[in-house]
């Protein structure tokens, strides 16, 4: 039944940017989510106290791609812009499908930039506290699901470092 579809498809008289925009209206739509997971020397992962997550404050730093952007770069400005910090990208690390919430997320192993610190943060509507924790002293009010990113995540980089 696919052949069958894929050749009638492949028969239509649509120029490209029809097919493109019957192709883009029938697909789902996701959001697409970054996740920056920093860690200094001793291994410590900062976490940001978010505002508007009223019982599970803390988490990763993170944002939402906006049209047009790179992840890297959205990931960048979502943290200069909510806490003034200055990140490097180093590498992918993980993307998963959410298919439940319609979303993607991507998590990114990064660094502070050159000169930076956790004394250059800066409070902003979206974040009021940003600490490092040790592995195994994660907050108590910290989502869930970061939990289990910051373990796989980190034990994916400890993998990767050791190949």
């Amino acid at each position: 039944m696919d052949q069958l579809i894929t050749g009638i498809w492949d028969r239509l008289p649509l120029n490209r940017r029809l097919r493109n925009t019957l192709v883009w209206l029938f697909n789902a739509k996701f959001t697409v989510g970054v996740i920056a997971l920093i860690q200094d020397e001793e291994g410590r992962v900062l976490l940001f106290k978010h505002t508007y997550r009223r019982d599970k404050p803390w988490g990763l730093p993170g944002g939402s791609l906006k049209s047009g952007e790179s992840l890297e770069r959205c990931l960048v400005r979502e943290l200069q812009e909510e806490t003034g910090m200055k990140i490097e990208v180093d590498r992918l690390l993980s993307a998963a499908a959410h298919p439940a919430r319609r979303r993607v997320d991507t998590i990114f192993a990064c660094h502070l930039a050159d000169g930076e610190g956790l004394e250059r943060f800066r409070p902003s509507a979206e974040v009021s506290e940003a600490r490092y924790f040790a592995l195994d002293e994660l907050p108590q009010g910290m989502y869930a699901g970061h939990g289990r990113l910051i373990a796989r995540a980190v034990d994916w980089a400890v993998q990767k470092r050791e190949t």
